[in-house]
């Protein structure tokens, strides 16, 4: 019984050569975290190839034919999974090389808005300083002009100053007037007046005259009008006269248009002598009315 149980044993059919080699690769490739995904469906192939080839088969030529089998399908279920594992790889590079360049450009892009807003204010700033020296150039041409036009206004001014001085200093020369502290003075002699008299005489007039068109021409003047006379007679009778004789030649000056409130007349007698009334030279001298016109102040 035990022999026969033994020579059963021994004529068992055995998995053919290479069948446990081909399965150790298929276990490589299948514990492979990387490779075991990337070609599911051919490793389920190699797979099945590889049970297959593991069967016992008497056939010797037959086994070896399902052993090579095996080895082939799971060598192309390698380089499939090793291909499509080359393949990512040269994807995620690609990606990353877009990636670089795109942050390379972002980069770009952004410095050139940068240098762009720095342009855009560097114009604005030389916009700015171009308007503001426009302005200072404008200033100083305004500057210039009113400094231009001062001088000239100044120097018409001045031009008509003394014009006016010339021409105050002829009228003055005119009228034989002469400066005083109380201001000028015009002396009108005894000629303007008959002996005793205080009307005026006719002749009189064109002194006058010209006396009143100074106080026209300087309506800003007053005039204080002094008569005075010499030692004949008595005091009391003198001052009355000479009132008279100052009086008769505010009235003229009146009448020439003269305002009233300019013309103040007073008679001053004999208490006022410019000369000796001990000789006629020296009386006729006396006898006079002075017109003081007031100064500027």
């Amino acid at each position: 019984m035990a022999a026969v149980l033994l020579a059963g044993c021994s004529s068992a059919p055995q998995s053919p050569d290479g069948a446990a080699n081909v399965r150790q690769q298929l276990t490589q490739l299948q514990s492979d975290p990387q490779l075991a995904v990337l070609a599911p469906l051919a490793i389920k192939e190699a797979e099945l190839a590889v049970v297959a080839a593991e069967r016992p088969e008497k056939d010797k030529a037959l086994a070896d034919h399902r052993v090579l089998l095996a080895e082939r399908k799971v060598a192309l279920a390698q380089t499939q999974a090793q291909t499509r594992q080359l393949e990512a790889q040269r994807a995620g590079l690609s990606q990353q090389r877009d990636e670089v360049r795109l942050a390379a450009r972002s980069r770009e892009a952004a410095s050139a808005r940068a240098d762009a807003t720095g342009a855009r204010t560097d114009a604005a700033q030389a916009r700015q300083q171009a308007e503001q020296a426009a302005s200072r150039e404008d200033r100083a041409r305004l500057q210039a002009a009113s400094a231009r036009e001062d001088a000239q206004s100044a120097r018409q001014q001045a031009a008509a100053s003394a014009a006016t001085t010339a021409e105050l200093r002829a009228q003055i020369d005119e009228l034989n007037a002469r400066p005083t502290d109380r201001g000028l003075v015009v002396t009108l002699g005894d000629v303007l007046f008959d002996t005793g008299q205080a009307s005026l005489k006719g002749a009189s007039s064109s002194h006058l005259a010209k006396l009143a068109q100074f106080l026209t021409a300087h309506p800003e003047r007053t005039a204080l009008i002094e008569g005075h006379t010499d030692s004949v007679g008595s005091a009391a009778s003198n001052v009355v006269l000479s009132q008279r004789r100052a009086d008769a030649v505010r009235s003229f000056l009146m009448a020439e248009g003269i305002a009233g409130n300019r013309l103040n007349a007073s008679g001053k007698g004999l208490d006022m002598p410019v000369a000796s009334n001990n000789s006629a030279e020296g009386r006729q001298q006396n006898r006079r009315v002075e017109v003081i016109i007031s100064n500027l102040e």
